[in-house]
């Protein structure tokens, strides 16, 4: 059975995986970006390594399901929170038990986790998608003026702008944004702007809520933020994920899959 390793270039020396999972029985292949003949700090034992020149593309996925054709894959592991998506959409493909896709994206995305978290009940601080120009302008009918726009897939949601009025946001559309109900903007969210006192991990009704919509996985860990305004109360802000220790998470993602065989 094989465990197909996803690791991308950049993100410091590759886990020594294949040792990792002897205790488990796979057949490690791995399929990296990472150019030339060998793996830079990459320990012996995987049976197959697979190099992707366009890794950011689609040809990781291809190499995947490729593979698939060929051997029987069992399990798909990755460490990077991108990766951590892309591993879940090829278990989605491939049919293979563990997170999923939209599980992974919930990690990654705070537009997504929001969204999550509300339908749950959760109290959650106002986000919102922004897709459009009109999104924007929509925000500031709502909540008014300052507000912050965000990167939503990154890990520190770095702000891009801060609209303190209308002319900032008309500025803001001029600088690289076209106006109109078709004008894209990709990867990004809005929200109100302002002083928040934070919190981070378990501890307030509300961070603890998370657990039960997002249950703790060793394969997977994740960090929940709160904040409130001055005599408001405690929202959840974000739900992000975390890497922990490799060995754990790897073995938890395989051993995850490994369960689902057994019980088939």
């Amino acid at each position: 059975m094989t465990a197909v390793v996803l690791h991308r270039s950049g993100t410091g020396t590759l886990p020594p995986c294949p040792e990792w999972l002897a205790v488990l029985g796979r057949d490690p292949v791995l399929v990296t970006d990472v150019p030339g003949t060998g793996v830079p700090g990459a320990p012996a034992g995987y049976s197959e390594v697979r190099h992707v020149g366009r890794y950011a593309s689609a040809d990781a996925e291809t190499t995947v399901l490729d593979l698939a054709r060929h051997r029987t894959v069992t399990a798909v592991l990755a460490l990077h929170p991108a990766d951590q998506v892309r591993a879940g959409a090829l278990r989605d493909a491939l049919g293979l038990p563990g997170q999923t896709r939209d599980e992974a994206l919930v990690l990654v995305d705070a537009v997504a986790a929001h969204a999550l978290l509300g339908r749950a009940g959760v109290p959650v601080t106002e986000r919102a998608d922004v897709r459009r120009i009109l999104d924007l302008y929509r925000a500031a009918h709502v909540w008014g003026y300052p507000l912050a726009v965000r990167r939503r897939r990154t890990p520190g949601r770095e702000v891009v702008a801060v609209l303190r009025d209308e002319t900032g946001l008309r500025a803001f559309a001029r600088g690289g944004l076209t106006d109109g109900p078709v004008a894209a903007v990709p990867g990004l969210m809005v929200e109100p702007y302002g002083a928040q006192e934070r919190h981070e991990g378990p501890g307030l009704p509300v961070t603890d809520a998370v657990s039960a919509v997002l249950p703790p996985d060793p394969g997977h860990p994740y960090v929940v933020e709160a904040v409130r305004r001055p005599g408001g109360a405690w929202r959840v802000d974000g739900v992000r994920y975390r890497p922990g220790d490799p060995r754990a998470q790897v073995r938890a993602q395989a051993a995850a899959a490994a369960r689902a065989v057994e019980v088939a």
